[in-house]
C-alpha cells in the first residue's frame, strides 16, 4: 500500500508547527514525489541481511584525522564537474547521496519510486531549517561545507547576509570561493581545521554557526571544536547529525543503525556532553529533535540547537 510525506508528517518530523513551514516550503513539498512503501518481508530480510554483511565485512572505512585525503579527493571531483558543467547547482551535491536505494523513515525500511526522494527531502529540511534558524542574524559559517551545497542555498535565501564555508580540504575551499565568484553570492571559503581548531579565527557575535554530517567525522574527539565555538559566543550553534543517543536499540532498524554507527567510528557522546554544558549553565539547548529519517544505513539529519550564554 502506497503511503506519501505529507506537511504533517514533516510537521511531526521535525517537531514544528505548520506556521513554521512557508509557502515556499509547503510548494516545494506538494509538487514533490514524497510516496513511498513499506518493503515486503522477503525484500526486508535481503535488506537487514545486506547490512549486517556490510557491518561485519571490514571493510567499512572509519572517520577521523586520517580522511583527509579521502574527502579532499571527492570534493575535488565535485569542483571539476561543477566547473565543467558551466557552474550549475545540481553538481554541489555530495556524492554520498545515492539514489535508488531503500531508506529509512519512522524506524522501518521503505522504498520509492522516486529516485531523488532523499534530495528532495534534504531540501525540505534545508529550507524549514534555514528559514526558521538563520534568518535573523548577520553572518552564518557552515563547518565541514564540503562542497557548498548548503551554502549555495542560503547565499540565495539570504543575500544580505556573510556567508562562510569552513572546511579542512583545499578543494572544498577552492568551489566555495568559485560559488560566491560565479554565482555571485557574498560567500567565501576558509580552511579550518575541526580537530585542531584555529583560535585565531574568530566567529562574528552576531553569527549562527551550523554543521550539516560533518561533525559526525570527529567521532568522540569533539570537545575541542565545542570549546571554540563557546569562546566566539554566537547567537546560535545547530548540529544536524547522525545523534548516537536518539537511537532506540530495542528497534531492529535502529539498531543496525547503531551498529553501523559505531562501526563507523561516527559521532558519539555528544548530546550527553552537550546536556552536562546546559547543566553547567554554560550553554541553554533549544531543541533537540531526532528526525526519523535517513539513508540505508543510519538517520543523518537529527538536530541539536543551542546558544551560549
Amino acid at each position: 500500500m502506497n503511503k506519501s510525506l505529507t506537511i504533517e508528517s514533516f510537521m511531526r518530523l521535525f517537531n514544528a508547527p505548520q506556521d513554521e513551514f512557508d509557502l515556499e516550503c509547503q510548494g516545494y513539498i506538494n509538487r514533490s514525489d514524497f510516496s513511498y512503501q513499506l518493503l515486503q518481508p522477503a525484500e526486508q530480510d535481503r535488506t537487514v541481511l545486506n547490512i549486517l554483511k556490510r557491518i561485519d565485512s571490514g571493510s567499512l572505512p572509519q572517520a577521523g584525522k586520517k580522511n583527509k585525503e579521502i574527502w579532499e579527493r571527492g570534493w575535488l571531483e565535485n569542483l571539476n564537474n561543477f566547473v565543467a558543467s558551466g557552474y550549475d547547482p545540481k553538481e554541489l551535491v555530495p556524492k554520498y547521496v545515492r539514489p535508488d536505494q531503500p531508506l529509512r523513515l519512522f524506524q522501518r525500511y521503505v522504498s520509492s519510486v522516486n529516485s531523488y526522494f532523499e534530495l528532495d527531502f534534504y531540501t525540505i529540511l534545508r529550507l524549514w531549517l534555514f528559514k526558521n534558524f538563520l534568518y535573523d542574524v548577520s553572518s552564518i559559517y557552515e563547518f565541514a561545507c564540503g562542497p557548498g551545497y548548503n551554502l549555495h542555498l542560503m547565499g540565495s535565501l539570504f543575500p544580505e547576509k556573510a556567508i562562510w564555508g569552513m572546511d579542512w580540504s583545499t578543494s572544498s575551499v577552492e568551489l566555495v570561493n568559485i560559488i560566491g565568484e560565479k554565482c555571485r553570492m557574498n560567500i567565501k571559503g576558509n580552511c579550518f581545521n575541526m580537530f585542531d581548531p584555529d583560535a585565531q579565527f574568530e566567529i562574528s557575535h552576531d553569527s549562527a554557526v551550523l554543521t550539516m554530517g560533518g561533525l559526525e567525522q570527529l567521532g568522540k574527539d569533539f570537545s575541542v571544536f565545542i570549546e571554540y565555538l563557546l569562546s566566539n559566543n554566537p547567537v546560535r550553534v545547530i548540529h544536524i547529525e547522525p545523534i548516537y543517543e536518539l537511537y532506540d536499540e530495542n528497534n531492529l532498524v535502529d539498531y543496525l543503525a547503531m551498529r553501523f554507527h559505531s562501526k563507523r567510528n561516527y559521532l558519539m557522546g555528544l548530546l550527553p556532553y552537550l546536556r552536562e554544558l546546559e547543566t553547567n549553565g554554560r550553554i541553554t539547548i533549544h531543541k533537540v529533535q531526532r528526525v526519523a529519517f535517513g539513508s540505508l544505513f543510519h538517520d543523518g539529519w537529527s538536530m541539536i540547537c543551542y546558544s551560549p550564554r
